[in-house]
């Protein structure tokens, strides 16, 4: 990035825009165990393991991450009135506030529980999500007057077709900025065909796949992603692949590919799609133009997959500008 630039950029971040309200994540958040097998695992009976407790979901992740980086955060959510919902509480208040989320009857807060073999592959995988279909029409219209007057909106796909379809109606009728997040390909069914009201999304290519019935043979193919999500009426689209190329593409015209700079050495891919996406959102906020926005996603995630946590701990703004300058100084679009 030329000095000039960067410098711009410097002063931008320095104003600490007006991020004080109107700023909300609408979806998911839970309670990650890893149990990791001490031996061989033996079926119908007990197994020696050590494990980790930590606190995920997609909408909490994101919202962690703008909390770190200055921006006032508010989360919606549903939890259960049980520990898991309390350790959600202590880990997160200090970034979100929390003000917005309800605990209901019945439900268990989310919770996902993996079971790692001595190499690291999950041998088994247990979540329990129930919780999240209860934020339906009745959920959400309990908010509705304070999400017609937000600022930005993001939303994750594990809440209800219905719940999406309803933030999307709401971002037209009000014009208000939504950024969409999807969580996995089974998910991309909860997405409507007319996404003429969302803003942004930010999509791997499982989930275009998916969403479109197709499958990326090639690099024209993949391309061609781009143009199907376009014709949708979304307004920007961040297509990911991992580790190789990714492309944006707007109604405007716009069309560009980024190479994601290349770890030597991954601690740990949870919350990678997170940051990534996290990155993006804060640069929007700034009024940052698109390029200058994916590759501060590109600098989270890079660092993120390099932390053994799913939001990295020394993250804020000035650091996240700091180590985009030291990536991308010789960067070139292709």
């Amino acid at each position: 990035m030329p000095k000039k630039e960067s410098a711009q950029l410097a002063k931008t971040l320095a104003k600490t825009p007006d991020n004080s309200s109107g700023i909300y994540c609408l979806g998911a958040m839970s309670v990650d165990r890893k149990f990791d097998l001490l031996s061989d695992i033996v079926w119908k009976t007990s197994n020696p393991a050590t494990s980790t407790l930590s606190v995920g979901g997609v909408a909490r992740n994101i919202a962690e991450n703008l909390g770190r980086l200055s921006v006032d955060v508010s989360l919606l959510s549903l939890g259960g009135f049980d520990q898991d919902f309390n350790y959600l509480k202590e880990e997160s208040e200090a970034f979100i506030n929390l003000s917005l989320v309800r605990q209901i009857e019945g439900f268990s807060t989310c919770a996902y529980n993996a079971v790692l073999d001595m190499k690291g592959e999950m041998q088994l995988g247990l979540a329990d999500m129930q919780i999240n279909e209860k934020m339906d029409l009745s959920w959400i219209g309990q908010f509705h007057d304070l999400l017609s007057s937000a600022r930005l909106l993001i939303a994750d796909l594990n809440l209800p077709a219905e719940t999406i379809a309803y933030i999307l109606s709401l971002a037209k009728q009000f014009n208000i900025d939504l950024f969409i997040i999807p969580v996995s390909g089974p998910k991309m069914s909860r997405l409507p065909r007319d996404l003429s009201s969302l803003a942004w999304l930010i999509v791997n290519q499982d989930e275009s796949e998916t969403f479109f019935q197709t499958k990326v043979k090639s690099e024209q193919d993949f391309a061609e992603l781009a143009d199907l999500w376009l014709k949708t009426g979304v307004e920007n689209v961040v297509i990911t692949r991992g580790a190789r190329p990714s492309i944006y593409v707007n109604q405007s015209g716009a069309r560009l590919s980024f190479t994601p700079p290349q770890v030597t050495h991954v601690l740990d891919v949870t919350g990678a799609g997170d940051s990534y996406a996290s990155g993006i959102i804060f640069g929007h906020l700034q009024n940052l133009d698109p390029r200058t926005c994916i590759r501060l996603g590109m600098t989270n995630s890079y660092h993120t997959i390099q932390s053994p946590f799913t939001v990295r701990q020394d993250l804020t703004a000035e650091k996240l500008l700091a180590q985009m300058n030291i990536l991308f100084t010789e960067e070139k679009n292709i």
